[in-house]
């Protein structure tokens, strides 16, 4: 399987079906969240107890990206570390998520990412085992092209567009600037 992973689909269905996957190889998924006034970062784990406030989070003019790891922390170990999936020990154990926030117009598709070439076999074993457990969705398609790689979706009425890029050089709403520079994934 590949260090990288294109699905377009509702982040909701996204968990909904990575669930079982991530239970079944000790992974934990965390929203990123930064604080547009302070740049403080916040980080939400995810739980049965918290899915609601979670998914909500990818709606949230906050959000940032999110990340899935098999890093064994302990219960209580709090995330507050800016920067710390990207660092090691941990970088091995993790997959870094961007895009999943979904408008009345548009879907951005969800890009996931393995940060580490030599990464954990735990992690490259949870990343395998969730891009065939995605692919098995029912109507799920496989015709979307950028260059020679494969970005998967579900049919939408939605216009697709790229993760966004948390540019600071786009003054404009990301969904505005796609559809203005016509950066939207066709459909077949």
């Amino acid at each position: 399987m590949g260090q990288y992973f294109w699905i377009a689909i509702p982040a909701e269905l996204f968990f909904q079906y990575c669930g079982e996957t991530m239970e079944k190889h000790r992974a934990h998924a965390y929203i990123e969240t930064i604080n547009r006034g302070s740049g403080k970062r916040n980080y939400v784990k995810y739980s049965k107890e918290n899915q609601s406030a979670f998914l909500e989070s990818f709606s949230s003019s906050d959000y940032y990206g999110f990340f899935l790891s098999t890093y064994p922390f302990s219960d209580q170990e709090a995330i507050r570390s800016s920067g710390l999936f990207y660092d090691s020990p941990v970088a091995e154990y993790t997959i870094v998520g961007s895009g999943g926030y979904e408008t009345d117009r548009t879907r951005e598709i969800i890009h996931l990412r393995q940060i580490m070439k030599q990464a954990d076999k735990s992690s490259k074993a949870f990343f395998a085992a969730l891009q065939r457990t995605l692919k098995k969705i029912p109507d799920l398609r496989d015709t979307l092209r950028s260059g020679n790689k494969t970005h998967f979706y579900l049919p939408t009425s939605k216009s697709i567009i790229p993760q966004n890029a948390h540019s600071r050089l786009i003054e404009m709403p990301w969904e505005e600037h796609c559809i203005s520079k016509d950066l939207v994934y066709q459909q077949e």
